[in-house]
């Protein structure tokens, strides 16, 4: 009687260990945390709030958070199940895929989470106030006029002021928040709106501000 053929002993053996290895994996490793949770767009260096949380067959786990600019931050342990809050504030701009990982007690990780996109802007200065100075000048006559605004992420600004008459001055250098002064002198008597509007280091113009009126009479 001839004899049965005996499989290879790695396949007699080796599969249902490494079945055996891979079904001791995912009883063991953390459940995949869920995508996190935030907002979708922030301001350049505007602080954000995560929420990161999942189902997890371990009793405590921690999340470890790729903000996807180098970054990276550990919350506290806490039970499975329960949420941890975490913030973040990036320096650039751009579109960033915000990604977590579960960790247990004993350090095993889980699968990263679906990543959360955020994307970061810079957002223009705000119009200036009405700007500040004299009523009435006379013609020939040197006065000077003050403006002054905010950049949402505190970028240096550069100033325009419309005179009213055609010509426009440009200042510059001005922190956020810092009073931007300017002097200008008009030939013909008459009444001038003037109005000035703000540049950050990006390029962006804020909107104008409101008019002042001045009058321009002879003495």
């Amino acid at each position: 009687m001839p004899e049965r053929p005996v499989p290879p002993r790695g396949l007699l053996a080796g599969a249902p260990l490494a079945a055996a290895l891979l079904l001791f994996c995912a009883q063991t490793q953390p459940g995949t945390p869920y995508r996190p949770e935030g907002p979708d767009t922030l301001g350049q260096r505007d602080t954000g709030t995560f929420l990161f949380h999942g189902e997890t067959r371990a009793e405590r786990v921690r999340y470890t958070v790729n903000w996807a600019d180098l970054n990276y931050d550990t919350g506290p342990a806490i039970r499975a199940g329960d949420t941890v809050i975490l913030s973040h504030a990036w320096s650039d701009t751009g579109r960033f895929a915000v990604s977590c990982v579960a960790l247990d007690e004993q350090s095993r990780q889980s699968e990263p989470s679906e990543p959360k996109p955020v994307f970061v802007v810079n957002r223009v200065p705000d119009p200036p106030g009405p700007v500040a100075g004299p009523d009435s000048t006379w013609p020939d006559t040197v006065s000077q006029f003050t403006a002054v605004t905010a950049d949402p992420e505190g970028d240096l600004l550069t100033y325009e002021f419309d005179w009213g008459d055609g010509e426009t001055s440009v200042v510059s250098g001005y922190a956020s928040g810092a009073p931007c002064r300017a002097v200008h002198a008009w030939r013909e008597t008459g009444d001038y709106d003037i109005r000035a509007r703000a540049r950050d280091e990006v390029g962006h113009w804020s909107n104008w501000s409101p008019a002042h009126r001045l009058l321009v009479r002879q003495p």
